[in-house]
């Protein structure tokens, strides 16, 4: 039985403390062209869509706001094709790939290797680090096969922390996916254990989980400077609200709706 304090705590990790069952009953009414529940569907993504444009530039609020603004009106437009969670999100990371592939992008001391990654990367960190999605939202969010989300998910890690994994022989790159899976707390209480002893005559992983766990204790700091007053996030959703109401959506033609109906794989273009 779960505690009430756990409880809580697993809600917070949804998006506004809405399950993902009700962020889809909102967005089927966004696709019927209900304004008020697309954007209330859309401000779940708030968080998600300002840490991303924080990450690759938009440091200043006001254009971080137009970005993020842009962005949810192009989700808008093609409402009724996003009547799932994944396929939203899956939309969010095909319009984000495209606003961050022409950017040059700068960070000082200690986030300069942020600018060194690619929009997959990117999304991952900011979907999983910051957001909490589970495996299975990141595999459909991104397309990267289930069993490769802890290969990429190291990489990152591998990446950001300046951790050398080229030369690892298999035995040793095993272990540091198992040491991946413990950071991301995905394996059981035996198995954490079995890996932490296993750590301590491995000193060159136990510095690789201890250098991303102070790392991610400055990403949290990074991550606040992204977070909008509530007066801000306030003025959002009336502008959203508005633009949504006078801007007609697209509706998928019989063979994209059926086929969209067992994989999101007819993506609209803008």
């Amino acid at each position: 039985m779960i505690s009430t304090k756990n409880a809580a705590a697993r809600l917070d990790l949804q998006s506004n403390g809405l399950s993902r069952g009700s962020i889809r009953t909102l967005l089927k009414k966004g696709g019927s062209q209900n304004a008020y529940a697309f954007t209330q569907a859309a401000m779940c993504y708030l968080d998600f869509l300002s840490e991303y444009f924080y990450l690759i530039g938009y440091t200043n609020e006001d254009e971080r706001l137009a970005q993020i603004q842009s962005t949810l009106l192009d989700c808008w437009k093609y409402a009724p094709y996003l009547r799932r969670v994944s396929d939203f999100e899956r939309f969010l990371g095909v319009l984000l790939e495209k606003r961050s592939s022409d950017l040059t992008i700068h960070f000082d001391s200690p986030h300069e290797k942020l600018a060194q990654l690619g929009h997959t990367q990117r999304f991952l960190l900011v979907a999983r680090t910051f957001q909490n999605w589970s495996y299975r939202a990141l595999h459909l969010s991104t397309r990267i096969k289930k069993y490769e989300i802890t290969s990429a998910l190291t990489e990152l890690k591998c990446t950001l922390t300046g951790f050398d994994s080229q030369s690892l022989k298999t035995s040793q790159q095993i272990l540091l996916f198992r040491v991946n899976d413990l950071l991301e707390g995905e394996l059981k209480s035996r198995e954490s254990m079995t890996i932490e002893k296993e750590l301590v005559e491995q000193p060159a992983f136990k510095k690789f989980k201890a250098d991303w766990l102070a790392y991610r204790c400055d990403l949290a700091e990074l991550k606040q400077q992204s977070i909008f007053e509530r007066p801000v996030i306030a003025a959002l959703k009336e502008r959203l609200v508005e633009n949504f109401q006078r801007v007609p959506i697209n509706q998928p033609n019989f063979r994209d709706n059926l086929i969209n109906q067992f994989s999101f794989t007819r993506i609209p273009l803008t």
